[in-house]
């Protein structure tokens, strides 16, 4: 069974400046520390408060490489029943169960209606601690995914991972629609607009802070650069929200609205 919405994976340049940035600038803290020896891959999973991202460092990048938020993984206690049920769903599966690179667990990974990649992860520890103390950020809002096929990504999200509906929004002047699902702290947004996204899937992921304009201001301080425009009011008229790029250029939402899964 899947049961729980763990990180998203985060293939970057420089070990050392995405190690500063998310621990040095964001709070975050390594909960592990492992290296993939067949392709030389260090593998980083840091929390950030409650929620996990997954930093992926190739010291030999193929010429290809592709960097930024690759895939989204989830947590199963069965991960050949899980996969073997979704393939015979009809969703594409692209690597089988097999032994993680690492020696740690096993996985496999699948790929949603829109094409994002879906990684199913079957391991003892799953490495997420007690949240993590952070004087800046309250609590992990989100992880963000275009859905060009809204209904397809809810058939697959709700109907067949089992995550729960949360919220729906709507930002009229935008066309945007907004679906919030969650496995209880993990929130997952599906973003739907009229004219599918050129862009990558996964869009970014957010931070809930008491200020958006004061927490600009100290991460500023810190040495990071805000996105052109942070702070702004909401779309949808909840708070405001600002952005700073990681040192890929993954796009880290900061939002000072209440919490999704009380609205």
């Amino acid at each position: 069974m899947i049961y729980e919405l763990n990180h998203v994976g985060i293939v970057i340049r420089n070990l050392d400046k995405s190690l500063a940035f998310y621990e040095g600038v964001l709070g975050a803290k390594v909960v592990s520390r492992n290296i993939i020896p067949s392709t030389q891959t260090d593998v980083v999973y840091l929390q950030i408060t409650g929620g996990m991202i997954e930093l992926l460092h190739r010291r030999e990048p193929a010429g290809n490489e592709v960097y930024g938020i690759t895939h989204i993984g989830f947590m199963t206690h069965d991960l050949d029943g899980d996969y073997q049920r979704l393939v015979d769903s009809g969703v594409e599966g692209v690597v089988k169960p097999k032994v993680a690179g690492s020696g740690v667990g096993r996985i496999a990974f699948v790929l949603d209606p829109n094409g994002a990649r879906v990684e199913l992860l079957q391991r003892s520890p799953d490495y997420r601690t007690a949240a993590v103390p952070n004087s800046l950020i309250k609590s992990f809002d989100h992880y963000s995914l275009n859905a060009n096929n809204l209904k397809a990504a809810m058939e697959f999200y709700h109907g067949k991972l089992g995550m729960k509906s949360l919220k729906t929004q709507r930002v009229e002047q935008r066309q945007l629609d907004m679906e919030y699902l969650n496995y209880d702290y993990d929130v997952l947004e599906l973003l739907h607009r009229p004219e599918p996204a050129p862009g990558p899937f996964f869009g970014h992921f957010a931070l809930r802070v008491d200020s958006v304009e004061s927490a600009l201001k100290s991460l500023a301080a810190l040495g990071a650069t805000p996105e052109a425009g942070s702070p702004k009011r909401a779309g949808t008229g909840l708070g405001n929200v600002g952005i700073v790029p990681d040192p890929d250029g993954v796009r880290v939402e900061l939002v000072d609205r209440p919490d999704l899964r009380t609205l």
